[in-house]
């Protein structure tokens, strides 16, 4: 980590899978983004994520299996039959093509955060067994420990190379960095006072919701004015409204303003690239909130992101994103290339991410929790319908295949979604 010029590293240390969240919240106050070590690590702490905040799982690479293939060489070794845990399919088919094995020579058990170790061994011992294999090939820490000095088959482990998890710190770096600045951007939020009989709430019991703000810690860092009977402006940065909001979970400041002006109270926030754009999105967001509920919150930006509805308590269920499209763009985008409206959406919300980062079709499965043949297949109907564009290739290694590398463009297709 120290190879990464302006990257402050503060370790989460774990024992024992079972302790991997615990070790997570020791130091994930500070963080600005997280990077962790394989893909079980982030399965065990994903509930524990901000909302926002840039993450990556290093995953095994072409270079690390080759590594664990060369090693076993070393120690005399035959270089096939053997079997391997965590990596995927493609990539130790890629490997095992580029050095002329056969696939039926390796037995490959990918990741499933569901399968727990003792299953992984079983695995290894069994299907080992059964080709003969030389070696066992893992990326689990538990397992290793399972299956060293356990059976006369050696166990290599599988970890990430210096060089890949430099790479994988780096992007995360430039990510937090676009987060940051981000942050900074202009948002509004406008609360409305909506009385129960329909007549509009007078200027007193305004003021008296706007003093509620101003007394309340966090929002006094925010410009509040009781704009019109009803109606409270608050302008802010993007980073605090989404402290105040617990990260767009909830809004516990709606119940204090009802019960100091009697009615209650709704709210939209609205983010854009100019102070008129953060003020049309963030009266949408309140209009769409009175039609949620008496007491509850929207956001909206005017890139097409909706998110709520948002209450005076976290409704302990996931955050919504999605566009909404009025002539149904993303539905018609989606009819077109045969990608779920959901797919899309995740692509769009990558995309802005990204900042006009590349990524190849397995970073961009990776990205989204899928396996690299989604990625790919992905990556194949983007390409057919001009919602990627190509800026090059990268290649790891001097042995592996060169990979393209893509730009996403999706976003600049539903630039015509409206709320």
């Amino acid at each position: 980590m120290s190879r990464v010029e302006g990257v402050e590293p503060a370790w989460a240390v774990y024992s024992d899978e079972s302790t991997i969240s615990t070790a997570l919240q020791g130091v994930l106050g500070g963080c600005d983004a997280l990077c962790f070590a394989g893909p079980l690590p982030l399965e065990s702490a994903r509930a524990l994520i901000p909302v926002g905040m840039p993450y990556a799982a290093i995953r095994p690479a072409a270079l690390d299996l080759t590594m664990c293939l060369l090693k076993a060489r070393t120690l005399g070794l035959e270089l096939a039959p053997l079997t391997v845990d965590t990596a995927s399919v493609d990539l130790v088919e890629d490997v095992i093509g580029e050095l002329g094995l056969g696939a039926d020579a390796i037995e490959v058990l990918p990741f499933d955060p569901l399968t727990p170790p003792e299953d992984i061994a079983a695995f290894h011992r069994e299907r080992g067994a059964a080709i003969g294999a030389r070696y066992a090939v893992t990326a689990r820490n538990t397992v290793f420990r399972l299956l060293d000095g356990a059976t006369d088959v050696p166990v290599i482990r599988l970890v990430p190379s210096a060089s890949a998890i430099a790479s994988v710190a780096k992007e995360l770096a430039l990510r937090a960095v676009s987060v940051r600045k981000e942050d900074q951007h202009l948002c509004a939020a406008v609360f409305e006072l909506r009385s129960t009989s329909g007549e509009p709430a007078d200027l007193t019991a305004t003021a008296k919701a706007a003093e509620v703000l101003n007394r309340s810690a966090g929002w006094q860092k925010a410009w509040i004015e009781a704009k019109t009977a009803g109606q409270v402006l608050v302008l802010g940065n993007k980073g605090l409204m989404e402290d105040l909001t617990s990260q767009w979970h909830s809004l516990e400041v709606l119940a204090d303003m009802s019960a100091a002006c009697g009615h209650p109270v709704i709210a939209g926030f609205g983010l854009g690239q100019t102070a008129q754009e953060c003020l049309q999105c963030a009266v949408q967001a309140a209009d769409r909130a009175a039609l949620a509920g008496p007491s509850c919150a929207f956001m909206m930006s005017s890139a097409g992101m909706v998110v709520g509805p948002m209450g005076p308590d976290s409704p302990g269920t996931p955050l919504r994103f999605r566009f909404r499209a009025e002539e149904g763009l993303v539905e018609d985008l989606s009819r077109t290339t045969g990608l779920g409206v959901s797919t899309l959406t995740q692509v769009a919300a990558l995309e802005s991410r990204l900042a006009g980062m590349s990524v190849t079709a397995d970073q961009l499965g990776a990205h989204l929790d899928l396996a690299a043949t989604s990625g790919r297949r992905i990556i194949r109907s983007l390409r057919e319908h001009e919602l990627v564009v190509v800026t090059g290739s990268s290649q790891p290694s001097a042995r592996g295949r060169p990979k393209r590398l893509y730009r996403l463009d999706v976003a600049r297709r539903l630039a015509g979604a409206v709320f």
